[in-house]
């Protein structure tokens, strides 16, 4: 199922925004490729992450950022996040399906709210 979140460019989305959204995620590490539990939260067009809400110490520019479901290997509720600016891909994972559609549908969000968003549609499988 693919649900479409879509705004115009003089952000006439405004109306339908939700709070930043917070909350414990998986993350790949980029060298072990282990999968360790981080604090995530979605703050303007940015995705801080760390040990705990304390310790947001690293940070994913969500504006341009391509975000994709990772088909399920293992029945995982994964996804990438490819920023523009960055060779990296960030690989995260949430414990259930709807957990995960909340997380990109934040994550779409938090890209279309930006001044500097690319696109007028964002698209969440």
């Amino acid at each position: 199922m693919m649900a479409v979140v879509s705004a115009t460019s003089n952000g006439a989305h405004e109306n339908a925004l939700k709070e930043d959204k917070r909350g414990w995620l998986s993350k790949r590490a980029h060298f072990s490729h282990r999968w360790k539990t981080v604090w995530v939260q979605v703050k303007e067009s940015q995705l801080l992450y760390g040990e705990n809400e304390e310790k947001l110490m690293k940070t994913i520019n969500l504006v341009g950022a391509v975000v994709e479901t990772v088909e399920g290997r293992d029945g995982s509720f994964e996804w990438t996040i490819s920023p523009k600016d960055r060779k990296r891909t960030f690989f995260v994972r949430a414990g259930c399906a709807a957990e995960q559609k909340e997380w990109m549908e934040a994550i779409c969000e938090a890209q279309l709210r930006s001044t500097d968003h690319a696109t007028n549609a964002c698209v969440v499988q």
